[in-house]
């Protein structure tokens, strides 16, 4: 195949996977349905000589990889249920042994659920792999390239709707000292303590990440900067009260920028909470300073 092939073949697949990325549960079971429903009715015209019922595989496949596990099971079943209707009840092919056409089936039946739990299998492997590629190692928050993709979308979908959304960027004062004195493997215990910490502040809704070295973000959806004011208050005096207790002289940086229009992107939005995490570090440390856009 040439390049210029694979390229259109590529593109192809790429508007196929985009298509069915984007609908829900219901709507793959529906596909699904119609394209079983298609291929057991071309399988019928067609007639017993040519056969196309190994194209059963297609909504077997796109329910497991679209759907669930259980999806790929039922429209295994469904296929080789279709198959042998189709085959044995409809054409009444003459067998010397009145078993054989459901031995068939079980056949087809084992080779749709081999075919199911592989692609399954493989399904979760990539989802493990994709969600490797975006969590942070150490304190198990995401990573610059996890939070900027779920970022992202939570400002797009409050764009969308005119919802409040909150992002907060965090640095850690005196973290160097920890560092310097007490290791990196203390230093690395500290920001495992912070990470969980962190993880156990969020709503289900909010996102966190850790945007490298002793830097993490937060973002807020449906948060105003009333309700960013009243979470970030709660979670200094938190955050100090676990420093105290492990001796460590870290305390807190925040810049926090509350959109109620939010027109702007993720871009402009780090930008904002960056000069407002400036204020607090050059105002003394230890501070968290808040804005909102549009200015109340």
């Amino acid at each position: 195949m040439s390049f210029p092939d694979r390229v259109a073949v590529n593109l192809v697949f790429d508007k196929i996977n985009s298509f069915l990325g984007r609908r829900s549960y219901p709507q793959i079971i529906f596909i699904c349905l119609l394209l079983s429903a298609l291929i057991a009715k071309i399988d019928f015209f067609s007639g017993y000589e040519i056969s196309i019922s190994i194209l059963f595989l297609l909504p077997i496949a796109i329910s497991t990889w679209y759907g669930s596990h259980r999806a790929g099971i039922f429209f295994s079943l469904l296929a080789a249920v279709l198959w042998l209707i189709i085959d044995d009840v409809i054409f009444q092919h003459p067998y010397a042994n009145a078993f054989a056409p459901y031995w068939n089936a079980a056949v087809r039946l084992c080779v749709f659920l081999v075919t199911e739990e592989l692609l399954n299998r493989l399904k979760i492997r990539l989802d493990i792999e994709k969600l490797q590629a975006r969590t942070d190692d150490l304190t198990g928050l995401l990573n610059v390239r996890g939070f900027t993709e779920q970022a992202e979308k939570l400002f797009g979908v409050s764009a969308r709707h005119n919802r409040n959304i909150t992002l907060a960027c965090i640095d850690l004062d005196n973290f160097r000292k920890v560092n310097e004195q007490s290791g990196q493997k203390e230093g690395d215990e500290l920001l495992r303590v912070v990470g969980g910490k962190i993880a156990a502040s969020l709503r289900a809704s909010d996102v966190a990440g850790r945007m490298g070295g002793d830097e993490f973000a937060i973002l807020l959806p449906e948060t105003d900067e009333t309700g960013a004011r009243s979470m970030f208050d709660t979670f200094r005096v938190t955050m100090q009260q676990e420093m105290e207790k492990n001796s460590w002289p870290v305390s807190f940086s925040i810049g926090v920028v509350s959109y109620n229009s939010p027109r702007a992107n993720l871009d402009d939005a780090v930008r904002f909470a960056d000069s407002l995490l400036y204020q607090a570090k050059t105002g003394g440390k230890n501070a968290a300073c808040f804005a909102s856009y549009p200015v109340k």
